[in-house]
Formats: structure tokens, sequence, C-alpha cells
């Protein structure tokens, strides 16, 4: 495994405390204590009683920290509203006023990320919350500083640390109750008209954690990256009437790697709620990363990670250009961006073809562990026996395979995939041997889309009885 530098380490550590108690304690906590506070945006909070309707409430004032500045919202406009025209983006998408979303980035990375979220993704929505390891303002909208609470004993290296959890506390107070609470990356994208329908079939008020589905360890959790949704109940049973939640995970969380990976075991510890998988509605990939296959060709997709900002651009133009139109389905992604790209021969390029691996076991140079695992090494035809020594004989191979779509060759490995994949590009190498190559059998692979490309009108949604 990769080693993790320290200042990294120490980010991801507070960012999982943050995530259980900051975020979620102060947006469920109904029980605040009765003290003032400030919050994230410059507000303080105040709680005060109202006997008449049996509940407490909290008021606000105007904070008198200068620069402190809340996100600008921008308001949801549906069709017919006052403020909507036939011209309106928002106009056209959903009402998102029932799920929060919360995104993670770090200072080095924010304004090469942040920008283009804000012009796309996140530019209809009424109100989201940014967190990184620095205070920051990008365009008017305040980025949080995670770390801002962290003991200075911590940050000169002392690695039993505690972050004041009764930070963001009064969210609560100025914000309505939501449904459903969406937490991304930066490089996520966010297929909001089919994220809105898909929530809408499910009930907020079963205690409900879903996911793409990853593991340390051999413990599930849901990845980060992909996104992860937690309904109100969930988070109520987590954390409604008690106080500091947090410290009991404080040690745990210094060792740990990830805040997702932290809040799954928290969560399970304290409720018993397990993730539900929802790959490859939740997805980790992006269009030219996916793998379409028959699995998931008709299935709805409500995010894609490690965009880069050109590529969350195209992917908001490609909503756009269908009107904001739900729900998209994977197959949609392929017909936009990987359809037109298809090419017999592609050089210096990897498209991630490693179903079945060709090579010879005699040589040192693979990895063992992965690569061995997918290699055939029994009952090879003759074609298969030669297939990892050169390009055109791995090309023969996969040819003669009635599943195989598409293949690579890479320091002496075949590999064919059964799934269609764009794949990325490598850096041109000297020689041949340690060169990237991949090829696409686009005659079968235009004979499996006329096969597979008609999708029932009805959608098989992850977790919704039918």
């Amino acid at each position: 495994m990769r080693a993790t530098k320290p200042t990294t380490m120490l980010f991801r550590r507070a960012t999982a405390l943050v995530l259980i108690s900051g975020v979620f304690l102060g947006t469920l906590v109904f029980a605040l204590r009765r003290l003032e506070i400030q919050c994230i945006d410059g507000i303080y909070c105040r709680e005060v009683t109202r006997p008449e309707e049996g509940l407490n409430a909290y008021e606000h004032t105007d904070s008198a920290r200068v620069g402190d500045k809340a996100p600008a919202p921008v308001p949801v406009k549906t069709p017919g509203s006052p403020n909507s025209t036939p011209e309106s983006e928002c106009a056209q998408l959903p009402n998102t006023s029932k799920i929060l979303l919360v995104m993670k980035t770090g200072a080095s990375e924010a304004f090469s990320k942040i920008p283009t979220q804000i012009l796309t993704n996140l530019k209809c929505l009424p109100e989201f919350l940014i967190f990184s390891d620095m205070e920051q303002e990008i365009a008017g909208y305040k980025i949080h500083d995670s770390l801002d609470q962290v003991l200075s004993s911590a940050k000169m290296g002392n690695t039993d640390f505690k972050i004041y959890y009764r930070q963001r506390q009064c969210i609560l107070g100025m914000r309505p109750n939501y449904d459903w609470y969406l937490f991304v990356d930066a490089d996520t994208y966010v297929v909001w008209p089919t994220m809105v329908q898909w929530l809408g079939k499910l009930d907020h008020t079963d205690q409900i954690y879903f996911g793409s589905l990853a593991y340390l360890n051999d413990f599930p959790f849901g990845h980060g990256g992909s996104g992860y949704v937690v309904s109100s109940a969930a988070m109520r049973n987590f954390f409604e009437g008690k106080h500091n939640v947090a410290n009991r995970w404080d040690e745990a969380t210094v060792g740990e790697c990830c805040g997702d990976v932290m809040f799954a075991k928290a969560l399970k510890e304290a409720t018993g709620i397990e993730l539900n998988n929802t790959w490859p509605t939740i997805n980790g990939e992006k269009p030219f990363t996916v793998p379409y296959s028959e699995r998931e060709w008709c299935q709805p997709i409500v995010t894609m990670h490690h965009a880069g900002s050109e590529e969350l651009s195209d992917l908001y133009g490609f909503e756009r250009k269908r009107d904001f139109a739900f729900p998209m389905r994977i197959k949609d992604l392929y017909h936009e961006f990987v359809e037109p790209q298809l090419a017999p021969i592609r050089p210096d390029w990897d498209n991630m073809s490693d179903d079945v691996l060709y090579l010879d076991t005699s040589s040192a140079i693979f990895d063992v562990g992965r690569q061995l695992s997918k290699a055939k090494t029994q009952d090879l035809s003759d074609l298969e026996k030669t297939a990892h020594l050169s390009f055109d004989k791995c090309r023969a191979a996969c040819q003669a395979d009635n599943e195989c779509l598409q293949y690579r060759c890479h320091q002496g490995i075949c590999g064919i995939g059964r799934s269609i994949i764009h794949g990325h590009p490598k850096p041109k190498e000297v020689d041949a041997f340690n060169g990237w190559m991949s090829g696409w059998d686009v005659d079968k692979i235009h004979a499996w889309e006329q096969k597979h490309d008609s999708c029932d009108d009805k959608i098989d949604w992850p977790l919704v009885q039918t």
C-alpha cells in the first residue's frame, strides 16, 4: 500500500471526526446545550424556549466576524415560478431542497475543482456545504476549514487529538430539516434529476445508509468518492438526544485512514445500521472508465467519481442537451462519450481490459497476487498460448473469443475484456515491450449494442420495493 503523507493523514483523520460530529451532529441533534455558539457561516445561534410550541427553537443574528460569509444559495426555480423562464437551466431541475450535499476537498486542489462545480453541478442547489483543510473563499462561496478546531498539539505532531465537537451545532436552527444527506468529493458529479427521482421512491423515515460497496481489511463501507447517502432516520438514531457522540471513536479515528470507513464503523457500532450496496447507480467511475456490460447497461446512474474540471463541464453540458431528463442510464453515457471515440486500435492507451489475462507464467515481471489470479493457464488454444507474445497475437486471441470485445497488450501480458471500456492515455515508451497498445473489436461491439440497446421502460431502482 502506498505510504500517505503525514499532512494528508491528518486531514483525513480530522475529516473523519468532522463528518461524524460536526455536520451530522449539527444537523440533527435537537437537544442542544442552552448557550450561545458561533456557527460555521458567521451567524450566532441562541437557544430560546417557546412554551406555546412545546419545543426549543433557535434565533440567529449577524456575526461580528468580518469576511466569514456563508455560501450564497441559488434559489431552486420550478416551472411556472415567477422567476423562471423557458431558458432557465434551474427551471428544468427538480426540487432538491430536502437533500443536503456535503462536499469534501483539499486546499491544494480547491481552486482547480470547486469553481467548475459551482458553475455546473452546484449552481441550482438551494444550499450545500464544502469542507477543506483550510478556510478559503472561492467565487464568494465559503470553504469551511475542517481543521480549525484541531488542538495545536495535534498540529505539532501529537496524534492523540480531538476536534471541538460542538462546531456547526446550530445548522439545524437556520435550515429546514433535510430528508437525505449526500456526501461526495470535489471530483464527484451528481446527476440531480435522476438522484431526486430515485430518493423520491425511498422513505427517509427508514434507517438507510447506502452507497458503492468498498472494503478495508474486509470491513464494508460506502466509498466516499462515489458518494454515500444517509436518511434522516438513520442520522437521528445515531445522534438524537445524545452529546459528544463522536468522542467514542476518537482513538479509533486517529488510527484510521479514511473518514468514510470511520463513519461506517461508528454508525454500525452505535445503531447496527450497515451499508446497502447500490452500485452501479452510485458509481466510482466516470464515462470513460465505466465498464459497459449487460448488468450495467440499463441501470440508472446518479454519481460519478474522478471527474476532472473538463469532464464535469462535459457531463453538465450533456445534461443540458438532454434537458435534464431522467433517468440517466449508463447506456446514455456510452452513446454520448464512448461510442464516438471507438477505434480499432489506439497506441499509448490503456483500455483496462483484464477480464482474462494471457502471460508467460515463468516470467517474474507480473503481479502474482492480482495478475496471476486472472490468468488463464489451463486448456489453452493455440492462439491463447501465444497471445502474450505480441499485440497482433493478442488481437487474434480476442477475435477468436466470441465474448471478447476489446484487448490490450503491455509488458508481455495480453488482457481481453468482455465489457466495453474506453480507458485513458499512457505515456509513450521507447520500446514496444513497455509500451501500451489497446484495441476494440468494433464489429462485435456494434452487434452487442444492437442486441442490448432496448431497455425496459420500467427502471430497476436500487432499494425500491417492486
